[in-house]
């Protein structure tokens, strides 16, 4: 690494602790204790790998160290605030309970090109959607892959390259946030993309050509925003810039969406890559292929939350019109009474330049009700009357004076739990 930055290279590393190829790292305390040499010597380096802004960990074979709960004790005694980015190459889902993120080291085995990437990227996509998260797909390329003789395995041929650029082209179109090149200069194992006798420099030619490719048509899409228009939250230690900073200070700021809990990134939505982040109250969406004020979008967290619960707010109990006093919204069958209704109305998207909030500002701001007013306990242990809305949860605190009467609920934290 010293080396590397003495020549002038960006290139950045990372470190693939192999458990169950050292007998010295076999165990939690073994792993622990080397993690810890890592973090102090390597990870404070200027061009150690970083991913989402921490420093990154992969891991081979989980089951070489033992099973989730062995995996979960070392997380929490080596890196118990989540300061470090795992990647664990496997495709149990489970393991997402202590990796950041899954991967896979061989797709060799796979029936047809492509196959393994699009079995992973559907089973992530159920996954995120079940669970609310926005885990990045990360996608695995191969030159090709050849065992038979020595270890009587399996043999993918390399098609001249072809089956290399497949992989590549499977990356490029699954949008993938992070690519994981496995080559071994091992002859045994045959995916070495080093100069050979046998295929000369082509598959370092074929790497330039191919990262560059994706670099270009997809890493620009998940750029993460350059410095300038932003504001930094110490309070979470994440900035905001650009035009979601401009969103957030025009829409309520702090009250309304909180503090930002997360960096821009991509996410998945539908089934697509769109920047995102991720703030207490709610998650703004970038949307660049609408005009303004649509090109920001908040998430449908209130109805996302629910679904987690298992409560489908379909089936919650409906009104049959406005009770005195309230706003009745037939669309979902619920009204919005006081306190609620006053909070309301006096929060919203600034669409028409006018004073004062209309009700289809209101409404894109917080959404239909989803549900009548009714006491509810909250993640602190107290019971508070309680609205959910598509993309908010209003709860009443009679304890304060106006305006803090009505507050917001955490949508945006209760999410990444």
């Amino acid at each position: 690494m010293e080396l590397s930055t003495q020549m002038g290279s960006d290139l950045q590393f990372a470190i693939i602790p192999d458990q169950s190829a050292w007998a010295g790292l076999k165990s939690v305390d073994g792993l622990a204790r080397a993690l810890g040499v890592l973090q102090s010597d390597f990870m404070t380096k200027p061009n150690y790998l970083t991913f989402q802004g921490k420093p990154v960990v992969f891991w081979f074979y989980p089951p070489s160290l033992g099973g989730l709960d062995t995996w979960k004790q070392l997380r929490n005694r080596a890196d118990p605030n989540r300061q470090q980015y795992w990647f664990g190459g496997t495709d149990d889902f489970s393991y997402l309970d202590v990796y950041d993120a899954l991967y896979y080291f061989d797709i060799t085995w796979e029936s047809r090109p492509g196959a393994a990437m699009a079995s992973y990227a559907g089973r992530l996509d159920r996954y995120n959607q079940a669970n609310g998260q926005s885990r990045p797909f990360v996608a695995t390329v191969m030159p090709g892959y050849d065992d038979l003789k020595l270890r009587g395995g399996h043999a993918r041929d390399r098609q001249g390259g072809d089956y290399y650029r497949g992989t590549w082209q499977t990356a490029i179109d699954r949008n993938a946030q992070a690519v994981v090149l496995t080559s071994f200069n091992e002859f045994f194992e045959g995916s070495h993309i080093e100069p050979s006798e046998t295929y000369g420099d082509l598959y370092l030619r074929l790497t330039k050509e191919l990262s560059d490719k994706f670099r270009a048509e997809v890493g620009q899409q998940q750029a993460q925003p350059t410095p300038g228009n932003c504001q930094t939250f110490p309070e979470t230690g994440f900035q905001v810039c650009g035009r979601l900073l401009d969103y957030w200070k025009q829409n309520g700021g702090l009250p309304v969406f909180g503090y930002p809990i997360g960096p821009q990134q991509s996410v998945m939505i539908e089934g697509k890559p769109f920047q995102a982040q991720e703030f207490e109250r709610n998650r703004l969406e970038l949307h660049p292929e609408n005009k303004p004020p649509y090109d920001v979008l908040l998430g449908r967290l209130g109805a996302a939350v629910l679904e987690r619960q298992g409560r489908d707010w379909q089936q919650i109990p409906k009104l049959g019109g406005a009770p005195a006093g309230c706003r009745y919204f037939p669309e979902t069958g619920h009204a919005i009474c006081e306190p609620f209704l006053s909070y309301w109305q006096s929060h919203g998207l600034e669409f028409d330049g006018r004073r004062g909030y209309s009700p289809e500002e209101s409404l894109a701001l917080f959404g239909l009700p989803l549900s009548d007013p009714q006491p509810e306990t909250q993640s602190d242990g107290k019971t508070y009357v309680t609205q959910w809305f598509e993309r908010a949860r209003f709860e009443a605190h009679p304890e304060n004076a106006p305006p803090y009467n009505v507050l917001l609920g955490l949508l945006g934290v209760e999410m990444k739990k």
